[in-house]
């Protein structure tokens, strides 16, 4: 599809034939992470500590801190439109890498003696699985498995990463996937390791007691969370308020923490509480995510029919190809008013999701949301 470029410093583009779409647009919708708040030094910074401490310190394997998952790395994961929520994308780092350790042991004829010790593991409470987690330690120290092995195993032509992504597991057995899945417990509905590391690490010792009200275990005294820079200006959102009435929010972000962040800048006044869906809060399973979580239009749907009705135009702003996948997913539903507006800034590389968004029927991709009163008045809206 043709874009026309309407500010080259900024990188405003618009899709040709979206003119008419974008004139009708009444009500605005807003992913949260990387449009409202730039979560480059949060969420993906939080990623890249959480696979660390899961091998570095608690299974204590040596090897040098930001090199298992780079911030490339992580785009990767996004841009396959898959990995949506940060809690699954952690998850899915930490066992590619718990099934690289697998294999290894299996080459030095060690995996059956793994498994003899390790392979009826069960997650009773926290504190006591870290203690197993030390004998686990012990034997992946005592056959050499060590960190670095493993940043250099991300480029292989059989394991490496790419590939893995590619086919969405690595050719190991199902019983072996099984056993590293058992290594790092990550349960929706119930206390586990990987949520419980990712929202300690995220928040920090004080906000993690606030927000959730018990004690924190790991004793992390940075919070990522208030690092969080807000993105859009008063201007912008008084000028947006001023025509579209107050916003909505579909987001897979926790809702007490989205929250959190909109009452610290002062931001609640312009978000109808009513219309804001916090995706974490509704799905409570693993399976209700892999089937309701973006880039499912379900709720989405629901959402939009409950803001203002199916003929009214609405658009959505992202800033990923789960995004540009959930629209386009919903106008295959019918929602034919609506648009979307893809976000390039929070992309560590916004050329090839510029292509993305492109292949998805973007009506128009922008910098950040501080561009939208700029598209509107380009098109000879009121704004």
């Amino acid at each position: 599809m043709a874009y026309r470029l309407l500010n080259k410093e900024r990188q405003i583009y618009l899709r040709e034939g979206s003119e008419e779409t974008l004139r009708g647009i009444d009500r605005i919708i807003f992913d949260f992470d990387g449009v409202l708040v730039q979560t480059s030094q949060s969420y993906r910074q939080t990623i890249r500590k959480v696979v660390d401490y899961y091998f570095l310190e608690i299974l204590g394997l040596k090897g040098e801190e930001g090199k298992l998952a780079t911030l490339r790395d992580i785009q990767k994961f996004k841009d396959t439109g898959m990995y949506n929520n940060d809690w699954n994308l952690s998850y899915a780092f930490i066992t590619y890498y718990l099934n690289l350790i697998i294999r290894e042991l299996k080459q030095k004829n060690a995996l059956q003696d793994f498994t003899k010790q390790f392979n009826n593991l069960q997650f009773s409470d926290l504190q006591s699985f870290i203690q197993i987690l030390k004998a686990v330690s012990a034997f992946l120290r005592r056959y050499g498995v060590n960190g670095t092995d493993l940043v250099n195993l991300k480029n292989d032509d059989i394991v490496g990463l790419d590939l893995f992504l590619a086919q969405a597991n690595l050719k190991v057995g199902e019983d072996e996937r099984r056993l590293a899945r058992k290594l790092v417990p990550y349960d929706l509905e119930k206390p586990d390791l990987l949520k419980r590391l990712f929202e300690e690490t995220y928040l920090g010792r004080r906000l993690f007691n606030k927000i959730y009200g018990v004690s924190s275990i790991f004793d992390f005294s940075e919070s990522f969370l208030d690092k969080e820079a807000f993105i859009p200006t008063k201007e912008t959102f008084n000028v947006l308020l001023q025509q579209f009435g107050k916003f909505g929010i579909y987001s897979g972000r926790p809702r007490m923490q989205g929250m959190y962040i909109l009452e610290n800048y002062n931001y609640t006044g312009y978000f109808d509480e009513n219309r804001a869906v916090f995706l974490g809060d509704l799905l409570k399973s693993e399976l209700e995510m892999e089937k309701l979580g973006k880039p499912n239009p379900t709720l989405f749907i629901e959402l939009i029919e409950k803001f203002s009705g199916k003929a009214s135009g609405v658009t959505y702003v992202g800033d990923g190809i789960a995004d540009a996948l959930l629209v386009e997913n919903a106008r295959s539903k019918g929602l034919e008013n609506l648009s979307f507006l893809g976000v390039l800034s929070s992309s560590e590389d916004s050329n090839k999701l510029f292509t993305e968004y492109a292949k998805h029927g973007a009506d128009a991709v922008i910098t950040d949301v501080n561009d939208i009163p700029y598209i509107l008045t380009s098109l000879g809206g009121s704004v």
